[in-house]
């Protein structure tokens, strides 16, 4: 493995408002730093322990698949036939996981939860059919929201289509006879 090169993923190399790897340090068994300890795979979810409730959180993406993260994250990798990746990525976004990891770090100058703690969070597991179901309105929502080439637009035909309909409502009389 001497002399391999990898793409490092460290904690501030996750956006916090979209939730995405912005930016990984190239790095090889020569100038690893010792936190470089993780192999990450596609589908795995990472999230931060050290410093938790910043929310540093992300789904790994084909482009990751064998790259190195930081032991400052927990990798979370699901059995697909039991839980959907997307939908413990989503998980993790809910107030009942932040609530969950503000209980239970650990430390106040620098606070962290044991990934034993992360991998204890008891999340409601739906069927598949249902965890899909629940994954395709969710990215529905956050292409809307993040993509502002697809959310602006779909945004105001809504608001047209709204207020056309009012529009006809409000100008809508019954004929006096």
């Amino acid at each position: 493995m001497s002399g391999q090169e990898f793409r490092y993923i460290d904690l501030t190399s996750v956006n916090r408002e979209n939730n995405q790897i912005i930016e990984t340090k190239i790095i090889s068994s020569e100038n690893a730093p010792s936190r470089a300890q993780q192999i990450v795979e596609t589908d795995d979810v990472i999230f931060g322990t050290t410093r938790p409730t910043l929310r540093r959180y992300c789904f790994i993406t084909p482009d990751y698949d064998g790259q190195i993260c930081s032991t400052g994250f927990c990798v979370l990798r699901t059995n697909k036939e039991i839980v959907l990746p997307k939908y413990l990525f989503y998980t993790l976004t809910t107030v009942d996981f932040y609530n969950y990891v503000e209980n239970n770090q650990e430390g106040a100058g620098y606070p962290a939860i044991p990934n034993s703690k992360v991998m204890k969070y008891k999340l409601a597991i739906p069927s598949i059919s249902e965890q899909n179901r629940i994954v395709a309105i969710l990215d529905k929502f956050e292409a809307l929201v993040n993509d502002i080439s697809s959310g602006l637009p779909a945004e105001i035909a809504a608001r047209k289509q709204q207020y056309e309909y009012y529009r006809n409502k409000l100008l809508t009389f019954k004929k006096v006879a």
